[in-house]
């Protein structure tokens, strides 16, 4: 029987090299060190693990299957893809509890004033607490752009902390936590009534600067806007816009359109900004859930089962 090869195509903790190997002795694993090793790898590879891109796809002409390691799967050119017919899932869930605890630490920065009293204190001034913005989230609404897994962890987390929450989802259909699910065409309706907008999204043709001017314009004076999907759903211009002559009061952004963001770009002296560098989805957990789910899907591979989290590349994700 030919043994299956897979190449895992980033960085991986001995760890979890052991971890795979112990538990599919009949599976010739290559782990790579470099982009150069990956493609070196891949020539008679019927499996890869990791972040595909266009010449990794076109270099893996024995690719069955490719499983991403994040949700996304904006990284490469879906049409050699489908022609091929190779099956691709993704990770899927595996990051919803730590992105979301980050657009809590987002939310409760902005409800303490911590950029402000982070300045205050690089520059030695004791800031009195008149002199600062300060609110509770507790009764505030959380209007959430994208419930697959991350929007639905995020909503349990604010329901918890008593906020109402509100979201926008393509199939508007319930969502335990959820007290109104609009559809995609409902967006700014749902966005003229939050005091934090959180967009989940993934990066899509459809999603493509969907969060612009007719969204913002239409927030509450004093209002937040958080980021943690893909930076290419949010129009710059327009964000920096709303930040600049109104309603917003702040935003958190994780994702940009431009990443890593250029030197010059006005985002990183905003006062009332924060970015963290594409940081939310990076735990030690998530990494033990992610090899966990690719174990999974390993094993329903090898017995012909039908694989957990398969992306519908026509839509994208």
């Amino acid at each position: 029987m030919k043994r299956i090869k897979v190449v895992v195509g980033f960085r991986l903790e001995p760890t979890y090299v052991e971890s795979l190997q112990q538990a599919f002795p009949d599976v010739t694993f290559a782990f790579s060190r470099s982009r150069a090793d990956v493609m070196a790898m891949l020539d008679d590879a019927e499996v890869f693990f990791g972040w595909p891109t266009d010449m990794i796809i076109q270099a893996g002409t024995s690719l069955l299957w490719m499983h991403l390691l994040g949700a996304g799967a904006d990284g490469f050119d879906a049409g050699p893809v489908r022609q091929r017919g190779i099956v691709v899932t993704n990770s899927r869930g595996v990051a919803a509890p730590n992105i979301a605890e980050h657009v809590l630490a987002l939310m409760f920065g902005f409800a303490r004033a911590l950029p402000v009293l982070a300045r205050a204190q690089r520059n030695q001034v004791w800031t009195k607490s008149q002199e600062l913005r300060l609110f509770e989230l507790r009764g505030q609404t959380l209007g959430i752009v994208g419930l697959g897994a991350i929007g639905q962890a995020l909503a349990e987390k604010g329901v918890a902390l008593g906020m109402r929450v509100m979201g926008v989802r393509r199939n508007p259909s319930p969502v335990p936590g959820v007290d109104i699910v609009y559809g995609s065409d409902e967006l700014s309706t749902l966005a003229a009534q939050v005091d934090h907008l959180v967009a989940c999204l993934p990066g899509t043709e459809a999603s493509e600067a969907l969060i612009g001017e007719p969204v913002f314009s239409v927030m509450k004076t004093g209002s937040y806007f958080y980021n943690v999907g893909r930076g290419s759903t949010v129009s710059t211009d327009a964000l920096l816009h709303a930040l600049d002559h109104g309603p917003l009061a702040g935003a958190g952004l994780d994702v940009v359109d431009q990443e890593p963001l250029p030197s010059n770009h006005p985002l990183w002296t905003h006062p009332n900004v924060v970015l963290t560098s594409h940081t939310a989805g990076n735990t030690e957990q998530y990494w033990k859930r992610g090899i966990v789910l690719f174990e999974e899907n390993l094993r329903r591979y090898m017995q012909a089962d039908a694989l957990v989290n398969q992306v519908d590349l026509s839509k994208g994700y």
